[in-house]
């Protein structure tokens, strides 16, 4: 990477019918100030039918036009069409929410040449006015926009912080101890380097566990840089995104796949999920919780969380047991704890 203090940047947006959510988007990044010749926005048009292209073009991005319906395959294209030192991917039901964006996330690159990319928080709540969605509220308040599953089952950005900063934390992320802090921004060398391939796994958390693998372990989180993505505003679309996520990656790439939320083979993992299962089945533990925090945080958005974990929980593990692929893993795990 240069040494110059504003480094390039290529940022990736895959879109496939996105107008609304590129309005917005398209909005924010136009407030940005980050010097314009140090930035160049690839747009991948996923076949709309809309006005997502004319938006892209209006907006002067590089367009690149596809037609796969798989967004990682997507974000892959544009990876191999940036041409800059560094290089971000944005979703089109996103927005940046402050005019220094880009500049709090060099920063780290700029004053650590130990960084290998850099991070924030998904949704930042403080931003401006209330999120009326009071599900995606709820998710929000975790950094990374965990759902109790998965904050039970991956650990938190705080486990891996081993020094703080001015403006933002380093973090050492090791092998199988990685937070899902799959959006992040990357040194471009470094992912053409460790030989980053796409095709239709999940390109954000891989990516985290084979830079990882290659040894690059260095990653600064920084929290003042906000950003907003619109993950989920209703429990239909969570449950959705949750069952994509099992069907489209986990089951059928389960035997490449380098970022685990659990190892089958491990009897202590299996063990986890089994308390987990039983645990937010019970219902009354998760509505206790839920009511703690909603009294802590003055918030009874909490009170989503006994509905969320019992329902991600048990559509994904139904969506499991009635897969095929799903039943020969059980099949296999219970025969390797009967050996």
């Amino acid at each position: 990477m240069t040494t110059s203090i504003t480094p390039s940047i290529s940022v990736v947006i895959c879109a496939r019918n996105e107008e609304v959510n590129l309005q917005r988007l398209f909005f924010s990044l136009n407030k940005q100030t980050y010097p314009k010749d140090n930035i160049e926005f690839i747009f991948i048009d996923d076949n709309s039918k809309d006005s997502s292209l004319k938006l892209a073009k209006s907006f002067g991005a590089k367009i690149i036009r596809v037609d796969t319906g798989d967004i990682e395959l997507n974000k892959g294209t544009g990876m191999h069409h940036s041409k800059k030192d560094l290089i971000y991917w944005l979703d089109a039901d996103m927005e940046i929410c402050d005019s220094n964006f880009f500049q709090k996330m060099v920063r780290p690159f700029v004053q650590n040449c130990d960084v290998v990319a850099s991070f924030t928080n998904e949704f930042a709540l403080d931003s401006r006015n209330r999120v009326e969605s009071s599900l995606l509220r709820y998710i929000s308040y975790d950094p990374l926009q965990r759902d109790p599953l998965f904050q039970f089952f991956s650990p938190s950005i705080e486990s891996t912080i081993t020094k703080k900063k001015n403006d933002y934390y380093i973090c050492k992320f090791t092998p199988g101890k990685i937070p899902p802090a799959g959006r992040c921004m990357y040194k471009q060398k470094i992912l053409f380097k460790t030989g980053i391939k796409y095709s239709n796994s999940f390109i954000d958390l891989e990516t985290l566990e084979i830079v990882s693998r290659a040894g690059y372990q260095t990653f600064a989180y920084v929290p003042k840089a906000k950003i907003r993505h619109y993950h989920a505003e209703n429990i239909k679309t969570l449950i959705n995104k949750r069952i994509r996520n099992l069907k489209a990656d986990y089951l059928p790439n389960i035997e490449n796949k380098y970022y685990l939320w659990f190892d089958l083979k491990n009897t202590k993992d299996i063990v986890k999920i089994i308390f987990w299962i039983i645990w937010v089945n019970l219902l009354i533990p998760e509505t206790i919780k839920g009511l703690v925090k909603s009294i802590f945080y003055k918030d009874l958005a909490f009170m989503w969380q006994p509905i969320v974990s019992l329902i991600t929980t048990d559509i994904i593990l139904l969506n499991f047991l009635f897969s095929k692929k799903g039943q020969k893993i059980i099949i296999n795990t219970v025969k390797n704890i009967l050996n």
